[in-house]
């Protein structure tokens, strides 16, 4: 029998007591806090999403690991942090249904087609949502949301029309200071709805933007993601906010705070660019990975057809990790000297 010598395999070689199931276990308690309000506010409609996707991913899961041949694993916390993040990304006006056929198209065509985490290029959670925005416009229509109005109607109306801030946070005017911070605070602990209509037309876990950023601070704490994404995406949203708006310029803060807060944008910027599988392996290739969803998420909202395309931002950044891991390369831990 030939000997097949000693394989070592492609090096870094880093031992280190980080696993995926760490990983995704950590990533499901971070996305917790946005779930759990959600449920404070909206009762039975959250319960329901959130039920429906955590044991449909499951189950789900197991039946591909069944079908591709691989150890079944009812606990897998891939499979639990899917639901969760699926979930959070579903209007609560979503049936049953749906989510059952957006996970499944997600974790078929987005992962194990291609052999499973780790070998995916795109996120399966975004390929699921993608199958259910293209396939069922219906159901997932965000016009109703402050970010339809915004993009419809624009920020005017939102605040002189619909006197949204008066009547449903009772803030009238927001030019002091103190006016700003109240007006801040009110935006981060719940979006509410508002005269144009009494559906709150959101994703389930974004009716919160604190308990989004204190998921996301955790991530970064435990350094299980790295603050470049967030921060690329973030300060992308906030430039494109600010060099292209043309509304009033007394009713800028609030729009900026809409557009850094509302829909999508947390979402997308803690839970989403910090993906450990689908994004580049380097701290600036993340930066860049974050700021390429950002541009695209931005261009849709201020010129494109759809109202939120946050998620269909980070499936365009994904097809691009190849290149973007190609020219922005890690340094490497040592350089042989070349013979005279």
């Amino acid at each position: 029998m030939k000997d097949k010598g000693f394989v070592v395999s492609v090096g870094p070689h880093i031992q280190s007591g980080v696993s995926l199931e760490g990983i995704f276990t950590t990533f499901s308690m971070a996305i917790l806090p946005a779930l759990v309000v959600a449920v404070y506010f909206l009762k039975m409609q959250a319960i329901k999403v959130i039920v429906v996707s955590v044991v449909a991913a499951v189950v789900i899961d197991a039946f591909l690991q069944w079908l591709f041949k691989k150890e079944i694993n009812l606990k897998n916390p891939y499979a639990i942090f899917t639901g969760l993040l699926f979930a959070a990304i579903m209007p609560v006006t979503m049936p049953w249904w749906g989510i059952c056929a957006g996970l499944f198209m997600g974790l078929l065509v987005g992962l194990y087609v291609y052999g499973g985490v780790g070998s995916n290029p795109f996120n399966p959670v975004l390929v699921g949502w993608a199958v259910l925005k293209l396939s069922y416009p219906g159901y997932m229509d965000m016009s109703s949301s402050i970010l339809g109005v915004l993009k419809l109607e624009g920020i005017g109306a939102i605040i002189e029309d619909y006197s949204y801030l008066s009547e449903s946070y009772g803030i009238e005017e927001f030019n002091t200071l103190g006016a700003k911070f109240k007006l801040l605070l009110k935006f981060l602990l719940q979006w509410k709805t508002g005269a144009w209509s009494d559906q709150l037309v959101l994703y389930t876990g974004s009716i919160c933007a604190l308990a989004l950023i204190i998921g996301g601070l955790f991530l970064i704490w435990r350094r299980y993601a790295s603050w470049h994404a967030p921060v690329g995406f973030l300060l992308t949203v906030f430039c494109f906010s600010v060099i292209f708006y043309k509304g009033d310029r007394s009713y800028l803060f609030p729009y900026l705070l809409i557009q850094l807060l509302a829909g999508s944008t947390l979402i997308t910027a803690f839970f989403l660019v910090t993906d450990p599988v689908t994004t580049p392996v380097t701290n600036a290739g993340m930066f860049v990975f974050g700021v390429l969803a950002a541009l695209v998420m931005m261009l849709g909202r201020l010129w494109g057809k759809w109202i939120d395309p946050g998620f269909f931002g980070v499936l365009v950044a994904n097809a691009f990790t190849p290149l973007i891991d190609r020219i922005v390369k890690p340094k490497p831990f040592v350089r042989v000297k070349s013979s005279a």
